[in-house]
């Protein structure tokens, strides 16, 4: 029984690795590409995998010297996704201070109907800005008493998966929905001033790279961020949504990596997915993003609890 799976533990295990080196090649690639992309935002997950095949190798090396040679392969891959993953680690730049602004993020997911635990959520955290996003007429009516406590707020319902709605505990000034791209994908803007400085704030749901076009757009929009962000000696830009990307792909640190915003959740050193919230924790991926201009500081990254979404909440305390 015990030679059958070890030779069963042989050739599979082999085959998977195989398929396992290339899926890594092809996301390393520096190559703007949809199947590029889809490939590149799993490094954690991959940096498990690499550990479970070293592991695998190293007892099978006992039976067969030669698997040793896989295994010193599967930590070198191993190895390599620790490496692209750096960004989440090191010392935490976490400032406190007393100017302070809470933002929360909700991808709802339309179908979803836990309107209550949205709301409880919204009750614990006491954020001063909500950014919801897919949401429909039937999500805008069950939340309506959010607007007792958010007395400004924009709201642009659709059936799309690609609703959006702002609500604030600060007056908005200029509130409006803005079309980036020939697609209209509705984004969510509006400008605050608090501390006497002001700033402007984004929601932004970019498409899901599901198809070349798709992708083509989830790009321009990245793109232009980064012509907006251009304008920081006018404005501070906060720009947080669903921006179906990590930031490990191509496109990311194209359009966002090169430019002079910074991810709260590196700065916060929390590297926690957001997507698939209905998987294990050591399966999701950070898709949630908080871009900030220079000058404003994280004082907290949260995510947190499932509600009924496929993507968990967001919660950030930023300083200025």
């Amino acid at each position: 029984m015990k030679n059958k799976i070890d030779n069963y533990l042989k050739t599979r295990g082999l085959f998977l690795f195989i398929i396992f080196i290339f899926i890594n090649i092809a996301g390393l690639l520096p190559f703007e590409n949809i199947y590029i992309d889809i490939f590149s935002h799993f490094k954690f997950q991959f940096v498990l995998l690499g550990g479970c095949f070293f592991i695998l190798f190293l007892y099978l090396g006992s039976l067969s010297k030669k698997f040793l040679i896989w295994s010193i392969i599967a930590l070198m891959f191993a190895v390599i996704n620790l490496v692209c993953m750096r960004d989440y680690f090191g010392n935490t730049q976490i400032s406190k201070a007393e100017n302070t602004l809470k933002i929360a993020l909700f991808n709802v997911l339309t179908k979803n109907k836990k309107y209550s635990e949205l709301k409880q959520q919204v009750n614990e955290q006491k954020p001063d800005i909500i950014i919801l996003q897919e949401v429909d007429d039937i999500w805008l009516e069950n939340i309506q008493e959010l607007k007792n406590d958010y007395p400004y707020f924009l709201e642009h319902s659709r059936l799309d998966n690609f609703g959006i709605a702002l609500y604030s505990k600060i007056p908005l000034i200029e509130p409006k929905i803005e079309d980036w791209t020939d697609n209209e994908v509705p984004v969510i803007t509006a400008e605050i001033k608090l501390y006497g400085k002001v700033l402007k704030i984004y929601g932004v749901h970019t498409l899901p790279p599901t198809g070349s076009e798709y992708f083509k757009v989830r790009n321009e929009m990245l793109a232009k961020i980064i012509e907006l962000s251009n304008d920081s000696n006018v404005h501070k830009f906060i720009f947080a949504g669903d921006l179906n990307t990590t930031v490990y792909s191509v496109s990311y640190k194209k359009y966002i990596t090169s430019s002079n915003l910074k991810d709260a959740q590196i700065l916060a050193k929390t590297m926690k997915g957001t997507w698939n919230a209905k998987h294990f924790p050591f399966l999701r991926i950070p898709l949630e993003h908080v871009l900030i201009s220079p000058g404003l500081k994280v004082q907290a990254f949260e995510v947190g609890k499932n509600f009924g979404s496929d993507h968990l909440p967001v919660f950030v305390d930023l300083s200025f």
